[in-house]
């Protein structure tokens, strides 16, 4: 009996230390949020491309204001806030798409774009006036929809499996209790626009208006789609809602199943009921799972990765370490939204003797598995 009860005791530790579980289909992953540990690229990179991106009067990039990069057969598109640019493969400018403004073809501010495989088309959202907008890879303008009527807020678009996938944020006026209303729904759409089906994400109230802040957004891994909603202060939910915090979603026959979720402390909640942890994303590769969140309680920000086949995970402050280039400084890796096995980061190279800064060059890593 005594040995019985040895063994019980030593699986329950075991089981309490493991950094991960399943629940059902659920993977639950342990964060250690009081340890910090560097990433080589290295360790998770099995091959990584260097493209030096040419550098002309009409295809000059600014980092901070890229919302999307794609690559698609033998191109890059490069879409910032206010401008679409394709290059080569070989870092060769080929053109721009689209112009600014407000007719036909024309947008404002950019909010993502995405490519139709199939038919070879670019599909961007645009707000000011909200539309989505559809050129050829020659920068033809093709058709457009302007979403105001439909739509209110388009946060996210993505063309998977023949689809066109888009995620809307209605916020809403003083409801029966007194509170705004944000309501998120994904649409599916065909080619032309026409709604084919949607779904409620999910309906929160909030006292003021001003206090909604998130972002929901939609990968690609193989033909697993994969929804993260993000949540960035406790909110109280619609009744009957299922939208668990911290958790990555497959969207599957127009319904939202949990596959992943991160496990904080305390699921990231103090005592008075406050968010301390807050995770910006959370996607996943066949090998890995990567998330970027805020621990408050020291106002630092952490790159979180996990290797599923071994259990380590690592706890990274500053950014990842590209020791394959050299690159003395930390860098941010991000997924590509149509395909979450590569990644890629943008750096500028200054050398010596350089008048002005260069385009940067871009990175496209592939994961290993």
């Amino acid at each position: 009996m005594k040995y019985l009860l040895f063994i019980f005791s030593i699986s329950i530790l075991f089981f309490s230390c493991s950094k991960s579980i399943k629940r059902g289909n659920l993977l639950e992953i342990f964060v250690n949020i009081d340890q910090e540990t560097p990433l080589s690229l290295s360790e998770i990179t099995e091959e990584l491309t260097a493209i030096d991106l040419e550098l002309t009067a009409k295809s000059l990039i600014n980092i901070d204001k890229i919302k999307r990069i794609i690559t698609f057969e033998n191109i890059i598109i490069i879409t910032e806030i206010n401008k679409i640019l394709i290059f080569g493969k070989d870092g060769k400018f080929i053109r721009s798409i689209g112009s600014k403004g407000q007719g036909p073809g024309e947008y404002n501010f950019i909010m993502n774009l995405t490519v139709d495989d199939k038919n070879k088309h670019i599909f961007i959202s645009s707000s000011s006036p909200g539309k989505i907008i559809c050129y050829d890879l020659t920068g033809k303008f093709i058709k457009e929809i302007v979403t105001n009527s439909i739509f209110d807020n388009v946060v996210d678009i993505n063309f998977i499996n023949n689809d066109l996938l888009i995620i809307d944020q209605k916020m809403d006026g003083h409801n029966e209790m007194g509170k705004f209303t944000s309501i998120s729904t994904l649409y599916r759409l065909n080619d032309n626009f026409a709604v084919i089906d949607s779904f409620l994400i999910r309906k929160t109230y909030d006292n003021s208006i001003l206090g909604f802040n998130y972002t929901d957004f939609i990968l690609k891994r193989n033909e697993t789609v994969y929804l993260y909603c993000h949540e960035f202060y406790p909110k109280e939910l619609a009744p009957r809602e299922i939208i668990l915090r911290d958790t990555l979603y497959c969207y599957k026959e127009n319904r939202l199943v949990p596959e992943l979720k991160l496990k904080f402390k305390n699921d990231g909640i103090d005592n008075a009921g406050n968010k301390f942890i807050d995770p910006y994303n959370i996607y996943r590769s066949s090998r890995y799972v990567f998330s970027f969140y805020e621990n408050y309680l020291n106002e630092t920000k952490y790159y979180f990765c996990y290797d599923i086949n071994n259990g380590k995970q690592y706890n990274i402050r500053k950014g990842y370490s590209d020791n394959i280039n050299g690159i003395d400084k930390p860098i941010t890796i991000r997924p590509f939204n149509n395909d979450t096995e590569t990644f890629y980061y943008l750096y500028t190279h200054m050398k010596p003797g350089d008048l002005e800064e260069p385009n940067p060059t871009l990175y496209i890593g592939k994961l290993k598995k």
